[in-house]
This record gives C-alpha cells, structure tokens and sequence, in this order.
C-alpha cells in the first residue's frame, strides 16, 4: 500500500462520511475491517512520512545553514572591500597631503630663491653702482685736470704771444 498519509486521512473521512448513523446516539456504524486497514496503511505511512518531514527539516537546516555561512562570506567579503577603500581612500589622502606640502615646499623654495635672486641682483647693481660712481669721479677728476691743462696751457700760450 503505497498511499500517502493525507490519501489515506481522506479515505478514512470518506468512511466516516458514508458510515450509517445510529439514530438517536449521534454514532455512526463502518466497516471495521476498511478503517482498520486505512489505519495499518497510516501506521506504515506515517514512519515514512515523518522520515520525509524530518529530512525536509534536516534539509532545511542545513540549507538555513549554507545561506547564513553564504551571507556571513559575502558579509565578511564587503567588509574587507569597505576596508580596502577606506585605506585606499587613506592613500589617496596621505598622497594629496604629500603632494600638497611638495607643492608648499616648492612654493617656498621659490620665494626663497626668489628672495635671494633679488637680493644678489641689489648687491650686484650696488656693486656697479659703486663702480661707476668711481669711475664718475674719476672721469670728473680727469676732465678738471684736462680742463685745468687746457687753462694753463692757454694761459701760458697767452704769456707767450703777450710778450713778443
């Protein structure tokens, strides 16, 4: 008999729904013999049945299992994901902060350099300065001594005709 448990129930309520009813006692008569075997079915049945559900349960278990040791992967995957980004995140900042104080530094450098390009030039423009405030004097020395020469030479080209 290889009937399944919720067939063999509805043969049983069949046979209680086609029983006759006893007036007045609210029973009702079967055949002994079909419940009986309805019942030996049930009883072989259920054994199964119950092996099935547990199996089903066991199965679903360790599907529940599977899915939470799935999600646990996948959740233990986004975390290191989320940890790499944020240290990739970390190095693009370190990055930025190092290229921002290489500029910074260059910057100042530059100013620097700059600054002492500047001051080189004043003292080489003070040192030309001087030198040619030297030479001024010395070119002014120069033509007052031309000039006094040239005086005395007239002067004396004077004394000369004057005395003829």
């Amino acid at each position: 008999m290889e009937n399944n448990l919720l067939d063999l129930i509805e043969q049983l309520e069949e046979v209680l729904d086609r029983g006759t009813k006893v007036p007045l006692t609210g029973k009702i008569m079967v055949d002994e013999e079909v419940v009986l075997e309805i019942l030996d079915g049930i009883r072989v049945t259920l054994p199964e049945e119950i092996r099935r559900a547990n199996l089903i349960l066991a199965d679903r278990e360790r599907i529940i299992e599977e899915a939470r040791l799935e999600g646990q992967k996948i959740i233990e995957r986004a975390e290191k994901q989320a940890e790499y980004l944020l240290q990739e995140n970390e190095i693009v900042a370190q990055s930025r902060a190092y290229a921002e104080d290489i500029v910074k530094k260059a910057h100042q450098y530059s100013r620097e350099v700059k600054i002492g390009a500047l001051k080189y030039s004043d003292n080489l423009l003070h040192d030309v300065e001087l030198k040619l405030e030297e030479s001024l004097k010395a070119l002014k020395a120069n033509r007052e001594e031309l000039n006094a020469m040239a005086r005395w030479d007239e002067k004396n080209q004077n004394n000369v005709h004057h005395q003829d």
